[in-house]
């Protein structure tokens, strides 16, 4: 009796009031900046990285331009080189520091004129660069329009019509190798100057699975159909000041791009959104073990394809109450 009791004044303080409203958002900006970095103070590995990622990536930007600015970047270069070389330091080197050497590696070459514009600047890119001990990964590469228009043949507005959020799995288990797969086409998706800090946790024990989904509460019906079971995250400590919401605009972005991904491995889904009250989500947390800096996005419950079922209509509004021509 004392939890039915417990259970109602519960969801009455979050489902039907402002303060639960407010409780949620005081959540949210306490696991913001408790894990989210700043230029002079970088907390943990994947902050690090993460700034980093963001510095190079405005260089390979630059690069990207049709006519880069003569020697631009300078500041940031310096700051990206002895940000580096800290790094280094403390985590060895990796693949963040390969992107950088690429990509300065190519600024390099697009400006000869530095060795007699400014030799100390030169030196101290081409010593770090003389560092690197492998493959050289960032920087920009040329695209052929003839590419392009091999790569769009296919009948889009078929596929992507053709994908709607299932409730009625087959009993065939779903290949691991085919969702792995779909995963690493989704990683293609854009990010925040590309810091990519997106996860996936899969599951598959069915009693984890019941454990969750009676926690996002809105698979009634269809829960026990769901083959495997997947978590969508964004972690915190790869953001910086004034993001706190591009976390879940980069989840989102990702999400959308493994959904189209599924699909074309064949693989059937449907979206379970995450709006959850902050003690559900700890809780999902604490079942599926993700790290308290990372934010729920969404769950997706993958299956195979039956040979027929029903989906929801799900009529979409004109396209004149979309577009706003200026």
């Amino acid at each position: 009796m004392i939890n039915k009791i417990k259970a109602k004044l519960y969801a009455f303080l979050f489902w039907q009031t402002r303060s639960g409203e407010v409780l949620n958002k005081i959540y949210d900006l306490q696991i913001f900046f408790r894990n989210s970095f700043t230029t002079n103070n970088l907390k943990s590995k994947e902050s690090y990285q993460a700034f980093l990622t963001k510095q190079y990536h405005i260089i390979e930007k630059g690069l990207a331009l049709p006519k880069p600015r003569a020697f631009f970047g300078k500041p940031k270069i310096k700051k990206l080189i002895k940000v580096s070389n800290t790094y280094m330091k403390k985590f060895g080197e990796d693949r963040i520091i390969k992107n950088i050497h690429g990509t300065l590696n190519t600024y390099l070459k697009r400006n000869k004129g530095l060795i007699t514009q400014d030799l100390d600047f030169y030196n101290l890119i081409l010593n770090f660069v003389k560092k690197n001990s492998g493959e050289l990964l960032g920087g920009v590469k040329k695209v052929n329009k003839t590419e392009i228009k091999d790569a769009i043949n296919l009948d889009f507005k078929s596929f992507i019509k053709s994908r709607s959020s299932v409730r009625f799995f087959s009993k065939e288990q779903v290949s691991i190798k085919k969702l792995q797969k779909a995963i690493a086409l989704a990683r293609y998706t854009p990010s925040v100057c590309n810091r990519q800090s997106w996860r996936v946790h899969h599951f598959r024990d069915r009693s984890t699975m019941n454990l969750l989904l009676n926690i996002q509460n809105g698979n009634g019906g269809f829960n026990q159909s769901i083959n495997q079971l997947l978590i969508i995250t964004g972690d915190t400590k790869k953001f910086t000041q004034m993001e706190s919401n591009q976390v879940f605009v980069d989840g989102g972005l990702f999400s959308m791009s493994l959904l189209l991904s599924l699909h074309s491995q064949e693989i059937a889904s449907c979206c379970l959104n995450t709006c959850l009250p902050y003690l559900d989500e700890i809780e999902v947390k604490k079942i599926a073990n993700i790290p308290q800096s990372e934010r729920l996005i969404m769950m997706i419950g993958v299956g195979n394809y039956k040979e027929t079922y029903e989906v929801a209509i799900s009529d979409r509004v004109p396209l004149s109450e979309i577009l706003n021509v200026n």
